[in-house]
């Protein structure tokens, strides 16, 4: 990207592609307005690389990830489905008929919550909505690299951010969530650590208090 505002002999690429696409017949469906205005953005786009040579770079570094990100998130992803499962099948344990559906059996985060309340202590019901919050950000963001956003707990730069489409709102809406690598570990472990509770609570259904399967 350097050589682009390189002030030697290099070519100038912009105004290389510029001439390409101006000596060119259009494909008839390109209008006249729309080619004049990708070259007014291709001039904007060489204006401010003029202006900040690095402003590539930086998008280019904010869209790099760790290789570690996929395994993180399928940790999460795998965890937060043994949880869901482990609270289905208390639900129908305890609805004393196996032959027909209970209510929240085949259901999935808040209204797995709301079916489950009635059937777990309060805390456990709030760890495993908090828990789910989260699992939306890391399932339905866009993760990009965290270096431009400040950890929460010691102001060091995150390690990711997730950017995630606020549901149903009336203007186009984003939140943002930043997220260290020890983060998305703990939420792992959080799943994995209701889904036992919810197999303890089973287990008292199915052999009585004190037991286990």
């Amino acid at each position: 990207m350097m050589m682009l505002m390189d002030e030697t002999n290099e070519p100038d690429l912009f105004r290389q592609i510029l001439g390409l696409v101006a000596s060119q017949d259009p494909d008839p469906g390109v209008t006249a307005d729309r080619l004049a205005e990708a070259c007014a953005l291709a001039e904007g786009l060489q204006d401010l690389l003029s202006d900040d040579p690095e402003a590539f770079e930086r998008q280019a570094a904010r869209n790099r990830v760790s290789e570690q990100l996929p395994q993180l998130i399928g940790e999460v992803v795998i965890a937060a489905a043994r949880a869901e499962d482990a609270a289905g099948t208390l639900l129908q344990s305890r609805s004393g008929d196996p032959d027909r559906r209970a209510v929240g059996y085949d259901d999935s985060s808040s209204r797995l919550v709301t079916a489950l309340r009635d059937s777990v202590p309060a805390e456990l019901a709030d760890r495993f909505a908090s828990a789910l919050k989260l699992r939306h950000f890391v399932v339905h963001g866009v993760w990009v690299n965290g270096s431009f956003v400040s950890s929460r707990s010691d102001g060091k730069p995150s390690d990711f951010v997730s950017l995630k489409r606020r549901y149903r709102t009336k203007a186009p809406e984003m939140d943002m969530k930043p997220f260290m690598k020890s983060d998305l570990e703990a939420l792992a472990r959080e799943f994995w650590e209701i889904e036992d509770e919810l197999e303890r609570l089973h287990s008292q259904v199915l052999f009585g208090e004190g037991e286990s399967e």
